[in-house]
This record gives structure tokens, C-alpha cells and sequence, in this order.
């Protein structure tokens, strides 16, 4: 699963945005560091050094925020919260083998600090360990709603890989894939939140429908970011993805572009692409107009997001969801 690491945004201020939640995300932060420091050395300084190497706590803001919209329970919030963030990191870990990534967020991957065996290991562990929280919580349809975000990941992982360089993809066939790699996750936070909040079944299912938008506008931008970001900012190559045979919806509209879309396919039909071709294509989808498509795509998505919270009464809360929606397309990193 992509996922950007922490830093500063165009506009909001992850600190400022998440403020009303502030004094639960240190609790949460507390518990998840507990969590891992009870495992096995190895494995515990293995997790640590993902997990607390950044990252915006997107997924378990967003169980927090949801579970505020109702009642619910401080234990089951703080469960989900943290078994949703240790199967989204076991997922990093694993994509992170697959794609030989040698950093994240500008720290060595765990393949890379101990091998891939451990790799596999480790995150088999905290998939499991994810599930062992949750089950806590002791709601059948959590446990069901997980299960079904983990085979789509998976289904949707196996399709990126099964995809690569195959540079015209259809419209459906991109939102298919981050639908299944990134909204999946996204949805089951939100809609879990409302479950635990005890929240009516329409609710839910708008939260469900809000984290999907929320996910898709989320990765879109972040495809973007993988082209206009430095390498300071993602912690990784600029254009990594191209380079790893990914391809996003920068370079499909830009491959379509009447003024560098000819050049870009003669580019990208030689067999085998180096530095400086990389380094073009990026500098080619930059100049585009395939660029400002894209957010525009990705601001859609959002708009899409925050016309589900409509039917919540006003709140702290609904007002941070809404405010989500900004944040995820106007970050830089």
C-alpha cells in the first residue's frame, strides 16, 4: 500500500487539522508503542522501526474521528484504531519486499535491514496481531468487513503487479486498482468507527462511502506527488513508480497529451529505460497539462467525500472530516 510520510502540506498543517483529536492520538500512540514493545525483541524492534518512522496516522484519525459521530466504546476505538494501522503497516512491509524498495520515508526498509525471510515473517506477524485486536472488539461484522479489505488489498496488489508497463490502461482499470490497494483500508476505518459508534446502518454505510472517496482522492494525489514532489519530501526517487513499471494517472493522461504524448511512447517503447529516460518521462509528465488533470480528478473524489458527512449533524468531528478532505489534496508529502 502507498503511503506518504509526515510532513508539511500546502495549506493544513497535519498538526492543526487533527487538533480536536490531539489528546486521543497521544493515548493511541502510548497503547501502539505498548503494543509492540510486548513482543519478542527481534520482532518488536523490527515493527518499531517502521512504525515509528513517520507517517500521518490517516486510518486511525479516521476510526477516532468516526467513532466520535456516536458512543463508542474508549477500549473498542483504541482496538480498531490500532489493528487497522498494524495490518496497513504489515501490507507496507510486504509491498515494500515486492517492489525491492529500499527505503521508506528515508529509513531502510525491513528486507533491507534483515533480509527478505524476516520480511515475510514480520509482517505475517502484525497482519495477524491486527486481527487479534480487532477480534477483541468482539463485532462479527468488523471482523468480516478486515477480512474483506485484506483479500482486496491483496487482489489489488496482485493486479498492480500483473500490470506493470502496460502504459494504456483504461480509466476504470487505474480507479479499479487503487480502489482495492488503498480506498479498501480507508472505507473499512471509517465504516468500522461507525459500527463501534453504534451508529444507524445508513450512517454507516455514508462513512463507508466517504472513505472510499476519501481513499481515492487520497492515492490520486499522492500519484501526483510520486511526479512533482522532490525526493526530500516522498523520502523516496522522484518518479519511483514509473521506475518500479507502475503506472498512475499522471502519466495515462499525459500519454495522451497532444504535445508530449508522442514523445513520451517513443520514450517508453524501448526495451530498457535508464536514468536519463527516467528522469525525461518525469520532466515530460511535469510539463503537461496531464498534471493539473489529475488533482483535478483527485479534488473531485474529495468533494465526493465530504458530500457524505451532510446527513451528520454539525460537530467538532464532522467539521475534521470535512477538513480530511482538503488536507488530502493539498498536502505535498
Amino acid at each position: 500500500m502507498d503511503d506518504p510520510g509526515g510532513g508539511g502540506v500546502v495549506s493544513i498543517a497535519a498538526e492543526e487539522l487533527l487538533e480536536p483529536i490531539s489528546t486521543e492520538l497521544v493515548e493511541f500512540e502510548r497503547r501502539l508503542d505498548a503494543e509492540i514493545a510486548s513482543d519478542l525483541g527481534p520482532m518488536a524492534s523490527a515493527m518499531s522501526h517502521i512504525v515509528k518512522a513517520g507517517g500521518k496516522r490517516l486510518r486511525p484519525a479516521l476510526v477516532i474521528l468516526a467513532a466520535r459521530l456516536g458512543n463508542a466504546d474508549t477500549d473498542d476505538v483504541f482496538n480498531l484504531a490500532m489493528g487497522i494501522e498494524f495490518i496497513h503497516t504489515a501490507t507496507l512491509v510486504h509491498d515494500d519486499l515486492i517492489d525491492k524498495a529500499p527505503t521508506r520515508r528515508g529509513i531502510r526498509t525491513i528486507h533491507e535491514a534483515l533480509g527478505p525471510d524476516p520480511a515475510v515473517i514480520i509482517g505475517d506477524y502484525y497482519f495477524a496481531k491486527g486481527a487479534y485486536l480487532l477480534a477483541e472488539i468482539g463485532m462479527p461484522a468488523i471482523d468480516s468487513a478486515i477480512s474483506h479489505a485484506v483479500m482486496t488489498i491483496c487482489m489489488g496488489e496482485l493486479l498492480q503487479m500483473t500490470s506493470r508497463n502496460e502504459y494504456d490502461q483504461s480509466l476504470a482499470d487505474y480507479h479499479r486498482k487503487i480502489g482495492r490497494k488503498t480506498a479498501t483500508l480507508v472505507s473499512t476505518s471509517c465504516y468500522g468507527g461507525g459500527l463501534i459508534a453504534g451508529l444507524d446502518a445508513d450512517s454507516v454505510e455514508s462513512l463507508r462511502r466517504y472513505g472510499h472517496s476519501l481513499g481515492m482522492a487520497f492515492q490520486i494525489a499522492d500519484d501526483v506527488l510520486d511526479y512533482v514532489a522532490t525526493s526530500a519530501e516522498v523520502g523516496k526517487p522522484v518518479g519511483a513508480d514509473l521506475r518500479q513499471g507502475t503506472v498512475t494517472l499522471p502519466l495515462m493522461l499525459a500519454l495522451n497529451d497532444r504535445e508530449v504524448g508522442a514523445r513520451l511512447r517513443d520514450i517508453l517503447a524501448r526495451n530498457d529505460l535508464n536514468e536519463n529516460d527516467f528522469d525525461t518521462v518525469v520532466s515530460l509528465v511535469r510539463g503537461s497539462n496531464a498534471i493539473a488533470e489529475a488533482e483535478r480528478s483527485a479534488q473531485e473524489f474529495a468533494r465526493e467525500a465530504s458530500t457524505e458527512l451532510q446527513g451528520f449533524p454539525q460537530s467538532s468531528a464532522r467539521e475534521t472530516l470535512e477538513r480530511v478532505c482538503d488536507y488530502v489534496v493539498e498536502r505535498r508529502i
